[in-house]
């Protein structure tokens, strides 16, 4: 009995240093480096991006081609996949990124997914604009750019580039833009947004904020787009989620400034 205690003991230290060793090991992995400083995670991360979003490199046309495989640019979100099998069996895809709209030369084109009733209800009412159509079914999250197409005043046409119109606002509006902003979004913006968005940031916020964004651009670059699912913090590729957060607050925020 005493020597059955005695293996026991032993296997249970065993694993115990086993475990102990494996956390160690684990937790060794998770601290990858020591941040290198605000200037040089942002810089680092910009050219990441860039090497990852070849989609963006080009209005249209030919983005990648190999031996293999074709993908052609029709539009802002719209994508022609072509390629061929080992096997000689050829394939030819439409790929769209999200809906969209885009006028040109007095028409209007795009892609918006619908579900099949969805579709249906566009039929059971009389219609006298495309504003009115899309109106009658579930908030298909457009852009600025898709949603300055569907106004009908001038005046409320806005370009893909409409956040800029900040840039001449008075620091008070600024401030509350940077202030409903996630850190996560703000340092997902600052990557893909250019100088313009990052003077806006450095002039309008708090240190501490500037301290904690500075934190989230170097988690972004050691995790790069291996962030935990369960985490509400945003990956370095996830700039669609950060400009729609960014597009719905600047909208609050207008609001509030034009009244």
């Amino acid at each position: 009995m005493a020597k059955g205690k005695q293996k026991l003991g032993f296997w249970n230290k065993l694993f115990f240093w086993r475990k102990k060793k494996t956390i160690s090991t684990g937790s060794e992995k998770e601290v990858v480096r020591d941040s290198r400083g605000y200037t040089w995670e942002l810089k680092d991360l910009r050219e990441k991006a860039d090497r990852f979003f070849v989609t963006r490199k080009k209005p249209s046309g030919t983005i990648f081609e190999n031996p293999s495989l074709k993908l052609t640019k029709n539009n802002r979100n719209l994508f022609r996949l072509e390629g061929k099998e080992k096997s000689g069996r050829e394939y030819s895809l439409v790929v769209s990124t999200g809906n969209y709209l885009t006028e040109q030369g007095g028409k209007i084109s795009g892609v918006i997914f619908l579900g099949e009733a969805d579709l249906n209800r566009l039929l059971s009412a009389d219609h006298k604009s495309l504003k009115s159509i899309l109106s009658g079914i579930n908030t298909p999250n457009w852009d600025e750019e898709s949603w300055a197409v569907l106004q009908e005043e001038p005046d409320l046409k806005r370009s893909s580039e409409s956040w800029k119109e900040i840039l001449n606002w008075d620091p008070i509006w600024k401030q509350q833009i940077l202030i409903n902003l996630r850190p996560s979004t703000i340092a997902v913006l600052l990557i893909f947004l250019g100088k313009e968005f990052e003077d806006i940031f450095q002039a309008n916020s708090s240190e501490r904020v500037k301290q904690i964004v500075s934190k989230e651009l170097y988690f972004l670059n050691v995790s790069g787009n291996r962030n935990s699912p369960h985490s509400e913090n945003l990956t370095l590729y996830e700039f669609d989620s950060a400009k729609k957060e960014f597009e719905s607050v600047l909208s609050k925020i207008r609001s509030k400034k034009d009244k």
